[in-house]
């Protein structure tokens, strides 16, 4: 019988090893619940937080949290793999009259299905691909933090230094560092110069 041979080395994630879950406060769980669940196509969790006053919304392994509250922006993009982009579409499209007024918008481009929360939160969702995303075809991706210019290498170092965790520099037409937080799941910081908006959000890895 042939013996299977593990590169350990090249299957190391560091000491971060997922991530779990995107936390934004938002007013209202009735349009909420239209753009995550019948838009996106994700599904709440029927255990946990399961009254008007939080819900947490499943995308594979990972979650978004969503506490009744002051609305909370998160300065950045929330990536997803979702799989059946013209199902997505579909959905999309048919969200424009119910959240009329809002924030809320989508657009195709030529990777992803670019989306704003009714709130203004940004979440693109990727098709499936095996070389980018590993054979996830449902899960949280990455989340992109836009953070001060010159500010991308010392977040990197930081997180090798003190988490030893992968991360690099890109400069593919914006400096970016990159911080691996799970098998092929990452904390993206790209550098801008732009203005800073209001309101907050946290991601969090487990350890």
């Amino acid at each position: 019988m042939e013996q299977r041979h593990y590169d350990r080395a090249a299957e190391d994630i560091g000491n971060i090893v997922g991530l779990g879950h995107v936390n934004t406060a938002i007013p209202k769980q009735r349009l909420s619940t239209l753009f995550y669940v019948t838009g996106l196509g994700l599904t709440r969790d029927p255990f946990v937080n399961t009254s008007t006053d939080n819900m947490w919304i499943n995308v594979g392994q990972s979650q978004f949290h969503l506490p009744t509250g002051r609305i909370e922006i998160l300065r950045g993009i929330t990536g997803l793999v979702l799989p059946d982009p013209a199902a997505l579409l579909e959905r999309l499209a048919k969200l424009r009259a119910p959240l009329a007024g809002t924030s809320f918008d989508f657009r195709e481009r030529n990777d992803c299905v670019e989306s704003v929360s009714p709130w203004g939160n940004r979440i693109h969702c990727h098709a499936p691909d095996r070389e980018r995303f590993g054979p996830v075809a449902l899960g949280m991706a990455y989340v992109q933090f836009d953070v001060r210019p010159g500010t991308a290498e010392g977040i990197a170092r930081f997180y090798r230094e003190i988490f030893a965790a992968p991360a690099d520099l890109l400069d593919d037409g914006g400096r970016r560092a990159r911080v691996m937080v799970g098998a092929r799941q990452y904390f993206i910081f790209r550098e801008t110069d732009a203005p800073e908006t209001s309101g907050s959000s946290a991601a969090t890895s487990s350890g």
